[in-house]
């Protein structure tokens, strides 16, 4: 097997070529001219970065992933999508205003695949019919797969496992990825759908598809993996909380959530791309996202909205046998889901944590490969970094939260997957730590806080930790819980940790922040539905009191500053436009105060926070997935300037020894990319 199969020579078997769409006599689907520049780098997949997205049905990607998913092909990053379930459902192809057709599984699954065709056609090239490469390949147990290949674009690859939705077993009627993987002994099979080359149903089991995922991640080797939400959150369904595809009790579809555990079983085995190098993974919310505002730019829904479009397609004028598209998802019928005007991460603050270290190096960690990775500048204020250096912590999700203590010993804080078995006392996260023994030593073992929610199905849902250090020598640690709100832990000055507790207060999105202020008081803040949650400590170790704040409602998590003279800033997007807004609280308390900012919405996502000496930076991940930075209470009104790359996760911003800004971002070749801004980059610009 060769470690870097090129496009053209990884499959071999029966091999077709189709037009990905409708005929010649069908409109041809045009890019605006923002992503048009964009298109003609998605070819060979040779930037650097190999992406690997596993879902559970074709059109996933293009609700729950893109914007991300377009950026990817605009980078000519080398790209892969796995289909995991063939998307047969009903077998209903709806046409919308006309008869209702009669079921046809093979077909309505074909034509799921076509409309795929046809998305990344148009996203790739600007074109929804250009021509795709079809064959058929066999996995080492010898069942056959689907792989497509976009003609002159060797870099952007489809594969479909074709995993039955519903399938027939001796205990009853069965669902598909769900049952599977919570059934150890389930065997059920792929549905061959038409117009593929794959003209034979296989068997399937639990860890048979584990290991096709493991053989396709050690083929592919990717640098980036992207799936579902693993554990999506918990979900009352009533009149006001409408039922739509959830699965009961939760907030997502099954087939999302087993695709992702899939994904992380597979993960545990993954030897890595190869050559020292090593791979961050990030998770999507799905139907999560009807749950909370919209955070799209009207530009990114629109662009997505063309895709889905061309996902949609028209049975008019079509010529692939079965039929081109999911008709009922085309002529913008997108809009009324509710999941095309958000795109969530599942672990939204996972963003390379940046701060100098005590000899004045600045010092990075992040999540790769599942472990804690530390880089250090080689020295003060160099901008050159030493290689990533694992610290452990096997099953570490993304997210990672640092302190320093006043001797100087850097603490790290993440949840981990704990068990990832098919039964719910099988599948557990806890929160883990680990410090240095002593400043600029080694870090000891990995050990575990727990978790607030005892039960194991409860303690999935547990977010990603935040931590603060009191005036008073503790370390404060906060997690969103199961039921949404904010559950703490503190650890005394004697080493000793509290039990957790619940602070109350009222639900918030995933994505906390916390800061100490000037007076030494602690304060965790987190996005609600309908404005900005603010816990508070009433005086210096005080107890936690939950304050209203009055503020807009947020799209995004927010991000907290704490200022010199006591106040504290918070940035966040604003529901609906994706606006950044500042608010400032001040030191003596009162009314949150809304800054000038006055900034077009660019992208989604957490903002970043750094004090410079002519005010306050603020970066943004923008419309391209690069970031966008301006200067708040400078002379000038902020304007918008750009530092090119994409971000995987959030970027984030720190001071090095000379004073100077630098932003810091994981790259999807897992990479730590990090730039200098200097003052050019943050003079004022076009907007």
């Amino acid at each position: 097997m060769r470690s870097q199969p090129t496009r053209r020579t990884v499959v071999a078997g029966l091999v077709t070529l189709a037009a990905a769409g409708c005929s010649s006599a069908t409109r041809t689907v045009s890019l605006p001219s923002a992503q048009r520049s964009a298109v003609a780098a998605a070819e060979d997949g040779k930037s650097g970065g190999r992406v690997m997205q596993i879902l559970a049905h074709p059109d996933d990607d293009l609700y729950f992933m893109n914007p991300d998913l377009q950026q990817t092909i605009g980078a000519n990053d080398q790209l892969v999508s796995v289909y995991l379930n063939c998307g047969e459902t009903g077998g209903r192809n709806k046409v919308p205003g006309r008869p209702q057709p009669k079921p046809h599984l093979a077909a309505y699954a074909g034509a799921r695949r076509q409309g795929l065709r046809q998305a990344y056609a148009l996203m790739a090239t600007g074109n929804a019919h250009m021509r795709w490469g079809m064959q058929a390949t066999a996995l080492p147990d010898g069942t056959l797969i689907e792989v497509n290949t976009l003609a002159g674009h060797p870099g952007i690859q489809l594969i479909f496992l074709g995993v039955r939705q519903h399938s027939a077993s001796g205990r009853g009627h069965k669902r598909g990825l769900r049952d599977l993987w919570a059934d150890p002994t389930m065997v059920t099979s792929t549905l061959v759908s038409t117009g593929s080359p794959v003209r034979a149903s296989h068997k399937v089991t639990r860890s048979g598809l584990i290991d096709a995922l493991v053989h396709l991640l050690d083929r592919y080797q990717p640098t980036l993996v992207r799936t579902m939400d693993p554990d999506p959150d918990m979900q009352v369904h009533d009149r006001r909380h409408r039922v739509h595809h959830d699965q009961p009790g939760y907030s997502d579809h099954p087939d999302h959530t087993a695709a992702a555990l899939f994904t992380y079983a597979a993960l545990e085995r993954y030897k890595g791309p190869g050559n020292s190098r090593l791979y961050a993974v990030t998770a999507y919310r799905g139907y999560y996202n009807e749950r909370w505002p919209d955070n799209l730019p009207a530009q990114i829904i629109r662009t997505k909205a063309d895709v889905l479009n061309a996902y949609g397609g028209s049975p008019d004028s079509c010529d692939f046998p079965g039929g081109c598209g999911d008709y009922d998802v085309g002529q913008d019928r997108s809009y009324r889901t509710g999941w095309l005007q958000r795109t969530s991460l599942r672990y939204p603050t996972a963003a390379p944590q940046m701060r100098q270290a005590p000899d004045g190096r600045l010092t990075a960690f992040a999540v790769l490969a599942g472990q804690a990775a530390m880089w250090q500048e080689t020295g003060r204020g160099s901008g050159t970094w030493t290689a990533p250096k694992l610290l452990g912590g096997d099953g570490l999700l993304p997210g990672l939260s640092v302190s320093l203590t006043e001797d100087g010993c850097w603490q790290l804080f993440a949840e981990r997957i704990t068990a990832l078995g098919p039964g719910p006392k099988d599948n557990r996260r806890e929160i883990v730590m680990t410090e240095q023994r002593h400043k600029g030593g080694p870090f000891g073992a990995w050990t575990s806080l727990g978790n607030p929610d005892r039960d194991p199905d409860h303690g999935r849902r547990v977010g990603g930790p935040v931590v603060a250090r009191g005036a008073d020598g503790t370390t404060w640690l906060f997690v969103r819980n199961w039921a949404k709100t904010v559950s703490a832990r503190q650890r005394r000055t004697d080493g000793s940790w509290t039990g957790w507790r619940d602070l109350g207060g009222a639900a918030v999105q995933e994505g906390l922040s916390t800061v100490t202020d000037a007076r030494g008081r602690v304060h965790v803040f987190g996005s609600g539905h309908t404005t900005i949650h603010h816990w508070a400590q009433e005086h210096t170790g005080g107890e936690f009191a939950f304050l209203r704040t009055g503020l807009p409602s947020p799209a995004d998590p927010p991000t907290a500053l704490a200022r010199p003279d006591g106040s504290v800033l918070l940035a966040f997007r604003e529901a609906k436009s994706a606006r950044p807004l500042v608010h400032r609280l001040p030191a003596d308390g009162g009314a949150w105060r809304s800054e000038r900012v006055d900034l077009a919405a660019r992208g989604y996502g957490t903002l970043a926070l750094r004090p410079v000496d002519d005010g306050v930076l603020l970066a943004a991940r923008n419309n391209d997935g690069s970031t966008s930075l301006a200067t708040l209470g400078a002379v000038h009104a902020p304007r918008w300037s750009t530092i090119t790359g994409a971000v995987v996760g959030a970027a984030s911003l720190a001071t090095d020894a000379a004073n100077r800004p630098v932003l810091a971002r994981l790259a999807p070749d897992a990479t730590l990319k990090t730039s200098l801004v200097s003052r050019n980059a943050r003079s004022p610009l076009a907007g």
